[in-house]
């Protein structure tokens, strides 16, 4: 049985979920178990009691009631968008007959969800939070869920450079005066072109011979990081603001280590591993909203990066999905803390590299919170970046000091 992943789009397809907003759907993608059997398989819930509900994603299945009842469903029938466990008659066995995809999720959660759709006020947030969560999770969650949260907008710049860098019809000049709109993104742009990392024969003074040599994939991607400074200046208290600016120098970092490791070991191109480091905390912004109202974090520093980290990946992935970023962006950064996760993919992921690069960003700041060596992580077998060094870090990354230092320098104002 091997684990997928769902789109929040797909997941609307399903009666419990039609009602639920974007923001909704991306939470409960993180909380879902997505399974493949082959042909004469059945597909069930783990352990013995019905604690989950399952739900049919594609092929032909086989559901036996009592004495033998039998009824035939394929994925796409109007019976498929509901549960195949609340079908009547009640089933005591579902076999595949042909290649088939589920899903299942908890079945209290289920139970919550169908009640939020007619009766908001009842507790889904208490159900999504752990038991022991911080009263701001929980407040982030109720905002969410009202449709009460402020989430960051994509900077204008880099919305209409995106647009345009997708079009079929490209026009190099048209997103030359867009970027070029924008002094200090230009500025940064024309630096990296010649800098050591994509310098060619000469020295480059324009700007359209900048994006010319970094290309126009790799364009896009650099035009969202430099833009992404000013999302980090929210308005908020000196401790709060201090925690800001501790994030985004984390992000920079795992930026160029991300740059690094994705040119050093993957096919993945470096410009869009190095958006996704810094992208990799975005999510803590709007949870940050609510630390103001909890001035006794201030002097607890690891307690906050807790919190943070109990949500922030779902938050991030709920501003990447509204900014329309790719799927391999936000599933990154969905699973930011997601140590052991495992995607569908023998080929490196996003999130492998972020995962990586983390583990070594910890280790060579010397901090141990709850992490698990890198060697003893899925994404270190995919990426195979090497050996390690006497203190468990990358030898690839540690031999790439200069350059990452480099990197972090361009993406400084």
């Amino acid at each position: 049985m091997q684990t997928l992943t769902l789109s929040p789009e797909r997941l609307a397809v399903f009666v419990p979920f039609s009602k639920l907003s974007d923001e909704n759907l991306i939470l409960l993608c993180h909380r879902i178990e997505i399974c493949r059997v082959e042909e004469g398989e059945e597909l069930s819930p783990r352990g013995d009691e019905r604690s989950e509900e399952l739900f049919l994603l594609s092929g032909r299945i086989s559901i036996f009631g009592e004495a033998d009842s039998e009824i035939t469903l394929s994925a796409g029938d109007d019976r498929s968008r509901f549960s195949l466990l609340n079908l009547r008659p009640s089933p005591n066995r579902i076999v595949s007959q042909t290649r088939t995809e589920y899903f299942l999720i908890d079945s209290e959660l289920l139970q919550s969800l169908q009640a939020e759709c007619t009766q908001p006020s009842l507790p889904l947030t208490e159900v999504l939070a752990n038991d022991n969560s911080h009263p701001l999770v929980l407040q982030f969650y109720r905002a969410l869920m009202q449709n009460q949260l402020t989430l960051p907008a994509l900077p204008e710049v880099t919305r209409k450079v995106s647009q345009i860098i997708v079009d079929e019809e490209l026009n190099a000049d048209r997103i030359t005066s867009l970027v070029a709109a924008d002094a200090s993104v230009a500025a940064r742009l024309l630096k990296l072109a010649n800098s050591p990392l994509y310098r060619g024969r000469g020295q480059i003074s324009q700007l359209s011979d900048a994006i010319m040599r970094l290309g126009l994939n790799a364009t896009r991607h650099l035009v969202l990081a430099f833009a992404l400074h000013d999302q980090h200046q929210i308005p908020a208290a000196p401790w709060v603001r201090k925690r800001q600016l501790r994030s985004w120098k984390e992000s920079i970092q795992l930026a160029a280590i991300c740059y690094v490791l994705a040119k050093k070991c993957t096919k993945i191109p470096p410009e869009e591993a190095l958006l996704a480091g810094l992208l990799h905390n975005i999510g803590e912004l709007p949870m940050l909203q609510f630390a103001n109202q909890y001035p006794e974090l201030a002097n607890d520093a690891d307690y906050l990066d807790q919190i943070m980290q109990e949500a922030r990946g779902q938050a991030g992935a709920m501003i990447l999905h509204r900014w329309n970023l790719p799927v391999s962006l936000v599933t990154a950064v969905q699973h930011v803390d997601t140590w052991f996760y495992e995607p569908n993919d023998k080929d490196a992921t996003l999130a492998d590299i972020l995962i990586l690069a983390r583990l070594h960003s910890i280790a060579m700041n010397d901090r141990s919170p709850c992490a698990p060596a890198i060697s003893q992580v899925p994404s270190y077998e995919k990426i195979a970046p090497g050996p390690l060094t006497s203190q468990q870090r990358l030898e690839i990354l540690e031999d790439a000091r200069d350059q990452i230092v480099e990197i972090r320098n361009l993406l400084n104002r």
